[in-house]
């Protein structure tokens, strides 16, 4: 697919693309008070495969040159939708470099390439955007012809925990470790929330990365994994301002707070994944938190992303944290849905994992 004034061309990407791809992504931060650079290296083609089952990766090139000006896609992955799995497709990775943001009228065209090689999926489209990225939300809420509706949902807020501290696990039945038990809790309660993974075990995920909390009679009250992304998944602290300045050279860990990465290094995170807290159990939440908390001593912070319809994104406040939000839309392609997928994803808790976005 080729762009009409001939300078670009849109394609989708292939695993010769990830050096171009990754030049892309290395190019700006997500500016505020934390300032944050999201990388995906060494290898962007193979870290967003790692992400579903499918992904189509539109990317365009300069037409001269061959080198990569901007990107973005759809990652397609089951997850259950009503008591049902369905195919998803995320819609992610959107950046452009900033000498081209505003010269490439090609943003159409690669909502039509992402369409037509989605549509053997028949997926439900959904995004995330951060609440500081205003520009981004101006343009995509804006009703256009041309493009796909953008559905505002609701907040996402990812809670950024500090790790370390004294909890007892033995003391509060901490089990640690996957087993047979644990799949029939995964089985019994992912289908009550809506775009929750098909199944727990997620990709990178092992045995031993899961934690469970059981009652003197053995019965599972809550579960989760702690997630290690750091080889496809980065966050490259650029710079503090502000308060969170002041605070970068505080012993933030010692107060309960994530511990602050120097500025120009990556952080050394984890993602709390798989968290299933039963509405009847929400008052073993916090506790069971800190105890993974201080079981993922060796991270400098682990991320928590909840919406605002699950019934722990309240008990989540209680924890000491750092927190950023995003605002999730699904996306309508066919601008004829837009009450029935507004109404029928919110029908449920939502539960979706801050490492898959």
């Amino acid at each position: 697919m080729s762009g009409r004034n001939k300078n670009w061309e849109l394609t989708l990407a292939a695993p010769e693309d990830s050096p171009g791809m990754q030049k892309v992504f290395d190019d700006g931060d997500f500016d505020g008070d934390i300032s944050v650079r999201f990388s995906r290296a060494p290898d962007p083609f193979g870290s967003f495969q790692n992400d579903g089952d499918h992904v189509v990766m539109p990317v365009v090139k300069e037409a001269a040159t061959g080198d990569i000006l901007g990107l973005g896609g759809c990652v397609i992955r089951r997850a259950y939708v009503n008591g049902e799995i369905k195919n998803t497709g995320y819609l992610t990775g959107l950046k452009i470099l900033r000498s081209h943001q505003g010269k490439l009228n090609c943003i159409w065209q690669a909502y039509d390439m992402i369409a037509e090689n989605c549509a053997r999926f028949n997926p439900i489209y959904y995004t995330t955007i951060l609440e500081s990225n205003e520009p981004a939300i101006k343009m995509l809420e804006r009703p256009r012809k041309y493009m796909p509706s953008y559905i505002f949902l609701g907040m996402y807020t990812v809670f950024c925990l500090g790790t370390g501290g004294r909890m007892r696990g033995d003391r509060y039945g901490l089990k640690r470790g996957h087993s047979p038990q644990l799949s029939e809790f995964y089985a019994e309660h992912l289908p009550k929330y809506n775009l929750a993974p098909a199944n727990e075990v997620l990709y990178g995920l092992s045995g031993d990365d899961f934690y469970c909390l059981q009652s003197p009679a053995g019965e599972i009250l809550a579960a989760c994994a702690v997630w290690n992304q750091q080889s496809y998944k980065q966050y490259l602290i650029s710079g503090y301002k502000g308060v969170y300045k002041a605070m970068s050279h505080l012993p933030t860990r010692f107060l309960g707070y994530p511990r602050m990465p120097k500025a120009g290094s990556a952080a050394n995170y984890a993602s709390i994944a798989s968290l299933v807290v039963p509405e009847e159990n929400r008052n073993v939440a916090v506790p069971f938190l800190k105890l993974v908390q201080s079981e993922a001593r060796e991270y400098d912070f682990v991320l928590l992303g909840l919406f605002e319809n699950h019934h722990l994104a309240e008990e989540a406040t209680k924890l000491r944290h750092f927190k950023y939000r995003s605002r999730l839309y699904a996306v309508d392609y066919e601008k004829s849905e837009e009450e029935r997928l507004r109404t029928g994803l919110i029908e449920r808790p939502i539960l979706l994992e801050a490492g898959m976005l």
